[in-house]
């Protein structure tokens, strides 16, 4: 078992220090390097964190951590699991820190030579979060001696990794970025457009240490729960992995990553400007109805909910919010393209509608709200497409074959490949899934 005292600074870890003899001048240096750069985050008047007890325990091939932060009096249990690389790469140890499990980084990572810690915080509340994160990447950078902290997290949880001292941060969907020196990747879909508070057109340049990708057609919710429209299933797995990739270099090489792609001011409309197509069963974009965010911070996704707003006049009318323009099949012409969305097989959106009641007996019922974006797929062919008065081309009239599709595709994947925006590995992934073109 390895274990922090918290109290003294000290460390004795089998898993990443021989002992604590002779350790102790290399500890104490990194835990002052950490301070200094917590202090340079921390605004005045942050709430005070203490870092009670982190413990880590043999659990299989990884590491259980077990963690107790004191914020402002009150004490918060961490639970986490840690797991190691092989061999870091180059000799220097680095390690990725995430709020939200998952595999898609956490391999991606121990395949780089970073070992990987996931953090459950679902059980603090959000104001606490941040100063939580502070004190924890302070020990671990210190007493695991880590050159270098790097973290991923979306929504409240990555604003909270905004305070705390990361050398580089892979965030999606966040309000708040950190300060240079720190690097950070930023990305966001198309669900971030459609809130009662959407996000706002870019203002001023960007600074040099910040890059910002929008994963165009995307939407975070996958939950198919009540919603009237086929719920849009998009992953942003590949581009997230292709930029931890970027992010690791620019870290630890100095490699500068690839440049934003992002809308700008002249790349979105007036949302009452847009027209979407005529298609059956397409969901009306949100009007007078409100969607508002909400994260689970324990599985990273996002819960969209509609709801009538009493106070609509200080939200963003639906005709007068900026989104991106789209082409005549409704899907948006900025952004990180993704090949599924360079090549689409659908109609992708970053919103839906809510299922009508079904049953008379059920008018009275408060039915739970569609967490998901939309995909409306294409007709497979001609005949299909004029049955159904679907003015978007079919498969067949766009692409003419499988084989073309599955050609294109690979030019379209080998591209972003060679922009370091897609894995070579990821890029086959999508190849595959074009011979099962639903042509």
């Amino acid at each position: 078992m390895s274990r922090i005292n918290a109290k003294h600074g000290e460390a004795f870890s089998p898993i990443f220090a021989k002992s604590r003899a002779g350790s102790k001048k290399t500890t104490r240096a990194s835990r002052a390097e950490g301070l200094a750069l917590i202090a340079s985050l921390a605004g005045a008047g942050a709430a005070h964190a203490e870092l009670l007890k982190f413990e880590t325990r043999a659990d299989g091939a990884n590491e259980a951590v077990s963690a107790i932060v004191k914020i402002d009096g009150i004490s918060y249990d961490i639970a986490g699991t840690l797991s190691k690389p092989a061999k870091p790469q180059g000799g220097a140890k680095a390690i990725l820190i995430e709020a939200q499990s998952g595999d898609d980084l956490k391999a991606l990572a121990l395949q780089r030579g970073l070992a990987a810690l996931t953090l459950d915080l679902a059980k603090l509340p959000d104001k606490a979060k941040e100063p939580a994160l502070r004190d924890l990447v302070t020990h671990i950078r210190g007493a695991l001696k880590m050159k270098r902290v790097l973290g991923s997290a979306q929504g409240k949880d990555a604003d909270a990794m905004a305070g705390a001292a990361f050398d580089g941060l892979l965030l999606h969907d966040a309000s708040r970025f950190p300060a240079p020196p720190t690097r950070v990747i930023e990305t966001w879909g198309a669900d971030a457009y459609w809130r009662a508070v959407p996000r706002a057109a870019p203002v001023g340049a960007e600074p040099a240490t910040k890059r910002s990708f929008y994963l165009a057609g995307t939407a975070a919710a996958v939950s198919p729960d009540n919603c009237a429209a086929p719920v849009n299933t998009r992953a942003i797995a590949p581009a997230m992995r292709a930029l931890l990739v970027a992010l690791d270099d620019w870290t630890a090489k100095g490699l500068v990553p690839p440049p934003s792609r992002a809308p700008t001011a002249a790349e979105l409309a007036k949302a009452g400007d847009l027209k979407w197509p005529k298609v059956a069963g397409f969901p009306a974009p949100p009007d007078r109805l409100n969607v508002d965010k909400a994260i689970d911070s324990k599985n990273g996704e996002r819960a969209l909910s509609e709801k009538r707003d009493s106070t609509s006049s200080q939200r963003a009318p639906e005709a007068a919010r900026d989104v991106p323009r789209i082409d005549a099949d409704g899907n948006e012409l900025s952004g990180l393209r993704l090949p599924d969305h360079a090549l689409p097989i659908a109609t992708f959106t970053g919103f839906n509608a809510r299922k009508e009641k079904e049953k008379e007996k059920e008018k009275d019922k408060v039915a739970p709200d569609c967490v998901a974006g939309a995909a409306i797929p294409f007709a497979p062919d001609k005949a299909a497409r004029e049955k159904s008065a679907d003015p978007r081309p079919s498969l067949n009239e766009r692409y003419g074959s499988r084989a073309y599709f599955v050609a294109t595709m690979r030019i379209v994947a080998n591209k972003l490949v060679k922009e370091r925006l897609l894995l070579p590995e990821d890029a086959d992934a999508y190849v595959a899934a074009a011979k099962s073109a639903p042509f």
